[in-house]
């Protein structure tokens, strides 16, 4: 660097030689620091799209149905056929979403052909009555003109057609919709039923015979049915995507995320043995170094802010969040890979078990996430982050407490960080095993010159006694992972005795002893230096407990993966079909109340469409004013009540409204002096966005309002662009039909959130792109047959938004009127569904705890066993839950999207306690000596956690019915159990046993149970 600086002062002819080589050398450099920074720029460009090669194969594959359809309509013989309905096909295309996986897209076009058929079916009724209402006030046949498709020719206006036809269009929207509000399942089909119905309710009153309405329906029944035959060739035939592979994916994405969360925790105990992780004050003194700066950030402080926790805090709850997301994701994708018929290696049993292991190895993690809660409130009950202007304020010898309650728990951390740090490489190379062994991934490939690692991070690689190293993938790894967990639960005993040894503790003697370094350290085991230690001895147990039950669950995951490989299902391929039970069971759940999460659907993530059973004992409340039926007669009764009940559900409301709203513009289709301007100006469109605009709540009808016009907008300039550019020559609008569209694809990919926002910019374009080519291809005649005048396309691109629009604003309104369904009330009401969940997850897991101390479980194998049920009931709640959770964050962001009136919504609150209720953690016990002999004390001290689950259950009625606690309503205090059993039995909890499992087990229930308590306290305040 030095001869390139004296060159440049210097002429050329004075240069050196290794002077002129330097500059020349320099000059490549810097040519290859230029390439590396535009290489790097594209490179953070691609990388920030998110685009790889299989999302890049969605997209292409996503473009190919309404581009096909089109094209496909350049053919004269398929033109004859669909004559003006033919760009129906290319959006039926579209609305099949041929890029969902294939069992979901197997479902959700078995649900689409039944629901086109009932509706054609439906519609030749309707075209019947329509038919016998026009000849009964009618005396003679009336001529007729053209109509909307060959063979169907219409007549001139009746009312009495017109009002029957309103009548079976308004109970059509209002029976179908109420279905959709209740059935998850059935959100799609019952949109193309909409659909549907509308077109065909309002051309039916200007058929004089049922020969002409026979042809319209069969022919748009035909439209709709080759857009669905497209949309099902693509998905089958191009690039096939199975639910199993997103499995298969996401559970690499899962593991994935678990090693990341396991990187994170080790990350923020590592921060621990700093004193900065606990004292505000020496946060405030490394970032102001002068007492000027420090005085200044001390006196703009707000006395009431609260603590920001830190990077390594927020990284891990991030990462937490992301396992969480991941994990309701494969639990919702499950059901539609069990329910395949595939080529792979893993059947529907063996699928369910790698994602109940994965589940395993998640609880403990995101138990040892709760380790920054805990340490914040210790750090808020000590005091350590208070800050004060002025020192003084604090006297000598509480500040001089407070820096050796910080050093002690620096020095814990610290002495803790070596084996922590070996068991967590270790489990890290579990996971990266079972992503080897069960072919999530590939394995890299090994150089001659690589060395054999063991240890992550950079860490010395160990070896083993014949001198051989074991990595992930290699045959004998679980006995290495289970060596490597056996010697971090023996050296717990040995770090133990080492920080009893360094407080004072006598193991022998079980006693705070009077030779401790700290005077404050003596006393008998009721004194408050007995239970400040005791406190962290627990704490110490609780995180060592964790971190060995994520080391037993990830050593589960690698002998599952090594049992699969070793008994060649990993080698060879196979027929996987389900078997008969699970297909009644899925016939069976078809059309019966089915749990949903946000992806169930393709625009439930704009809807917030979430949609949990939380059980009958919930959902059904007794009737005050009935008893139970004794008699056929009264069951006969109750069954007459049961459709008032029905007629006044939420769902029933949400129909009618839906009914009302479309028929606020029908009515126009209905009467004599407006039924031609509503043909001409194609309005059938607003009503068609009447059904796919109307939303349960009123925040995400705002959202959906705005997101529907804006879809419309960026269509119809899009359209201009594809129609424009190529000066309207058909091959190449065609391909740039295509081009287009693969963009907007990636939107739907990238940001499922405004799905519907892209494939209304989809159907937009393939409309008025479709409608004009369409127009050329037949001719301008028979394209005005239907009774709709043929407009340019830069005419009938604002003709499209204008009625967008305009339905879109009818949605908007009736979402509102006669009053408003709010995303808010819905956010409270799934709000107690949640805490009515958690209740019945404590109770699950408190008796399990107990059935597993009293050594009643019964046999795990056994599917009749009480511990297999209750196993099964806490996994199944879980998930709810999980579930339920995500719908809670979407309908929070809705609200902010809802009109005000009045006081402000409530909603940092609403998110404290969907905080809250996201804490969870699960227990697991041993069977010991030392827990015979708890498990005898316990019984003898009457411990329960029914006033917990009641409490949380009158939460959830509170919340629901938005009444008042009781007066004088306590959080239940932590139960102190280590002094109620140290008063029975002084041994019982002796430090001598603190190398038993069943110890540390009860430790973890301690931490937990004071968590607990302390959210509840949270709660009702």
């Amino acid at each position: 660097m030095a001869g390139l600086r004296d060159g440049d002062e210097q002429l050329p002819s004075s240069r050196s030689p290794s002077k002129s080589a330097g500059k020349a050398s320099g000059e490549e450099s810097s040519n290859e620091g230029d390439a590396q920074k535009k290489s790097s720029f594209f490179t953070r460009i691609w990388e920030k799209s998110g685009l790889n090669v299989g999302m890049l194969i969605t997209m292409f594959k996503g473009a190919l149905p309404p581009t096909m359809a089109i094209a496909l309509y350049q053919d004269t013989g398929f033109a004859d056929t669909y004559s003006t309905i033919g760009y129906l096909v290319a959006i039926m295309s579209i609305l099949s979403f041929a890029i969902m996986p294939r069992a979901k897209f197997v479902q959700t076009m078995l649900f689409n052909i039944v629901g086109i058929c009932i509706g054609s079916c439906i519609a030749l009724l309707a075209i019947y009555c329509s038919v016998q209402a026009r000849a009964h006030t009618t005396r003679h046949t009336e001529p007729t003109s053209g109509g909307p498709s060959p063979g169907a020719a219409v007549a001139p206006y009746n009312s009495s057609a017109s009002a029957v036809c309103a009548i079976w269009l308004f109970s059509n929207i209002y029976v179908s919709n109420t279905l959709r509000a209740s059935r998850p399942q059935l959100q799609f089909p019952v949109i193309m039923y909409s659909i549907f119905a509308n077109v065909a309710s309002t051309y039916a009153p200007q058929f004089a015979t049922m020969a002409q309405g026979i042809a319209f329906v069969e022919r748009l029944m035909e439209g709709f049915l080759t857009g669905f035959g497209i949309a099902t060739a693509i998905s089958f035939l191009f690039f096939p995507l199975t639910s199993r592979t997103v499995v298969f994916k996401t559970a690499a994405a899962y593991i994935g995320a678990l090693r990341g969360a396991l990187k994170a925790q080790s990350g923020y105990l590592e921060s621990l043995e700093s004193k900065e992780a606990f004292d505000g004050t020496a946060k405030v003194e490394k970032a102001a170094s002068d007492e000027k700066a420090k005085h200044h950030i001390l006196c703009h402080k707000k006395k009431d802010a609260p603590s920001q926790p830190s990077v390594e805090a927020r990284t891990l709850k991030a990462a937490v969040a992301a396992l969480a997301e991941l994990a309701g994701k494969i639990n919702g994708d499950l059901p539609f890979a069990k329910r395949e018929l595939a080529y792979g290696k893993l059947d529907a049993s063996e699928l369910s078990e790698l994602v109940k292991l994965l589940r395993h190895v998640m609880l403990p993690i995101m138990g040892m996430s709760s380790i920054a809660d805990i340490f914040d409130r210790i750090a808020k009950r000590r005091g350590w982050k208070e800050t004060s202007k002025d020192d003084s304020d604090e006297s000598e010898g509480v500040r001089e407490w407070k820096e050796e309650e910080i050093y002690q728990w620096t020095e814990i951390m610290r002495t803790l960080h070596e084996p922590f740090q070996v068991l967590t490489e270790a489990m890290d190379q579990g996971l990266e095993h079972a992503l080897y062994a069960l072919d999530l991934t590939k394995r890299p490939k090994r150089s001659t010159n690589q060395k054999p690692r063991l240890r992550v991070n950079g860490a010395s690689p160990d070896v083993e006694a014949k001198g051989e190293t074991i990595e992930p993938g290699d045959k004998d790894f679980a006995h290495f992972l289970s060596t490597k967990i056996d010697r971090f639960y023996e050296q717990r005993r040995v770090s133990l005795d080492t920080w009893c040894f360094q407080h004072g503790l006598d193991i022998k003697r079980n006693r705070y002893t009077h030779e401790a370094k700290d005077p404050t350290l003596g006393g008998g085991p009721f004194s408050a230096a007995h239970e400040r230690q005791q406190r962290r001895l627990y704490l110490i147990l609780y995180m060592e407990f964790l971190l060995w039950s994520t080391g037993q669950a990830i050593l589960d995951l690698v002998r599952f993966a090594d049992d699969k490989v070793e008994s060649g299902i990993m080698t060879k391929k196979r027929v996987t079909a389900p078997g008969m039970k699970r297909i009644r069971k899925w016939l069976a759940c078809a059309l019966s109340h089915e749990d949903s999460s946000v992806d169930h659907t393709p625009d439930s993530t704009e809807t917030a469409g979430i949609n949990i059973k939380v059980g009958d004992a919930y959902q059904r409340s007794r009737d005050p004013e009935h008893l139970p039926p004794t008699n056929a007669w009264q069951r006969f009764g109750n069954g007459i009540r049961a459709i008032s009940r029905i007629l006044g559900s939420q769902e029933s409301a949400f129909g009618f409204r839906v009914a009302c709203a479309t028929l606020s513009i029908a009515i126009v289709a209905y009467l004599k002096d407006t039924q031609a301007f509503f043909i001409q100006q194609r309005l059938v469109w607003a009503m068609i966005m009447v059904a796919i605009g109307m939303t349960v709540t009123a925040g995400a009808g705002v959202f959906g309002f705005i997101g529907r016009v804006t879809g419309t907008t960026i269509g119809m300039c899009t359209s201009y662009l594809v129609w424009y550019i190529v000066d309207g020559k058909t091959p190449g609008v065609i391909v740039l039909l295509f081009v287009f569209t693969f963009i907007e694809i990636y939107f739907v990919l990238k940001y499922p959130r405004f799905i519907v926002i892209a494939m209304l910019t989809m159907v937009t374009q393939v409309l008025v792109v479709g409608y004009e080519l369409q127009v050329r291809k037949v001719g301008l005649k028979i394209a005005e047959s239907n009774g709709q005048p043929a407009y340019p396309l830069y005419e009938l691109a604002p003709y499209r938004l204008a009625c967008v629009a305009g339905g879109i604003l009818v949605a908007f309104i009736w979402t509102f009127f006669p009053y408003p369904l709010t995303a808010r009330s819905q956010l409270r009401k799934d709000l107690g569904a949640s805490l009515y969940l958690l209740a019945n997850y404590y109770s699950c897991v408190h008796t399990t705890i107990g059935m597993r101390l009293n050594g009643t479980e019964g046999d795990p194998d056994d599917k009749q066993s009480a511990g297999r049920r209750l196993d099964k009931a806490r996994e199944k709640i879980f998930t709810k839950e999980m579930a339920l959770l995500a719908g809670l964050r979407q309908h929070s962001a809705f609200t902010a999207w809802e009109p005000t009136f009045g006081g402000k919504f409530p909603r940092k609150q609403y998110n404290t306690i969907i905080n809250e209720a996201e804490k969870k953690d699960e227990d697991d016990l041993d069977k010991a000596s030392w827990l015979k002999d708890f498990s005898r004390l316990r019984q003898n001290i009457n411990v329960t956690s029914r006033e917990l689950t009641s409490l949380l259950s009158l939460l959830s009625a509170s919340v629901i019915n938005g009444t008042a606690l009781p007066p004088h309503l306590e959080a239940p205090k932590p139960y102190r159990l280590s002094a109620k059993l140290e008063a029975i039995d002084a041994d019982i909890l002796s430090i001598s046993h603190i190398a038993e499992p069943g110890y540390a087990a009860f430790a973890v229930m301690q931490i937990a149970s004071s968590l607990i308590s302390d959210d509840m306290g949270e709660l009702i305040s």
